[in-house]
């Protein structure tokens, strides 16, 4: 059975694509990654963004407020026309924008280059934005908006029941169907954050997980399936524990759980993807 861990496909980047077709795919990756750190600064709690704004607001300058011109709005182009300033107030352009474009790019590369042009690619790069948004969000304002939070359990549910995602041969010998699979990964992912704020607020008296990480994690187990809960959470733990051990003074109150979440999920993804937890076993 097909999935996205055992799923190949042929080189269709070499066999298939001409180098205006490469071009144009490039171009469509990098834009796709300036939406997205759009839609981070958008999103922020401070901006009371509408969604309408998505479509109808157009770009500004953070510092100066001033309209970004079409040209400078170009993916890369843009941010080389203007030498990383603002063409208005002369301050620095956040280098986060190009960085963001560059990694969307080389993401929708890797997920062509591993799934082709099929069903797979357009989930995994559809769940891969929504993750990063979210990721930054709670990164900097430990905010996780619903509608995108939901909407990880939405692509995890219909890419499961309808494309197999992440369903292999060995649940099928057990009976799970991918119904259940993702709604039992949603429960279980819901649940175990849940138990563990319940605990920690009956002694403390105070919430210590936010209502947000808990559907993040249902989401993200609606991808996965219940038994990569663990995993996952492990990794998540180990990663945020690590963070704050180099970089403490960061942080005064609380960690970005969330964020820690989905860096577990996508670790988790890579390690199963390409076979190396059973290299980790070994040593």
């Amino acid at each position: 059975m097909n999935n996205i861990y055992n799923f190949s496909s042929s080189s269709l980047l070499n066999d298939e694509l001409n180098i205006i077709q490469l071009v144009l795919l490039c171009f469509f990756f990098l834009s796709v990654g300036s939406f997205a750190s759009t839609l981070i600064i958008r999103l922020s709690p401070s901006n009371n963004f509408k969604i309408l704004n998505v479509i109808y607001s157009r770009s500004n300058c953070i510092s100066c407020k001033k309209k970004i011109g079409f040209f400078n709005l170009i993916p890369i182009v843009g941010y080389l026309i203007q030498l990383g300033k603002c063409e208005y107030c002369k301050l620095a352009i956040s280098k986060f924008y190009p960085l963001t474009e560059v990694l969307f790019c080389l993401t929708g590369f890797f997920l062509i280059t591993e799934y082709g042009f099929s069903e797979y690619s357009l989930i995994m790069f559809l769940i891969f934005l929504v993750l990063y948004i979210l990721f930054f969000l709670d990164f900097k304002y430990f905010y996780l908006p619903l509608p995108l939070n939901l909407s990880i359990f939405v692509m995890g549910f219909l890419g499961n029941v309808f494309f197999s995602l992440a369903i292999d041969d060995s649940l099928l010998i057990f009976k799970v169907t991918p119904v259940t699979f993702s709604i039992l990964g949603f429960i279980f992912g819901y649940m175990f954050l849940f138990s563990i704020n319940f605990i920690f607020k009956t002694f403390k008296k105070i919430d210590g997980i936010g209502g947000g990480d808990f559907i993040l994690f249902g989401g993200i187990g609606s991808i996965f399936g219940p038994f990569a809960i663990w995993p996952i959470i492990f990794l998540a733990s180990s990663l945020g524990i690590l963070y704050y051990l180099f970089f403490e003074k960061n942080f005064k109150k609380e960690l970005p759980l969330g964020s820690f979440i989905i860096l577990g999920s996508i670790v988790f993804f890579l390690l199963k993807k390409f076979e190396l937890f059973n290299y980790i076993l070994v040593l």
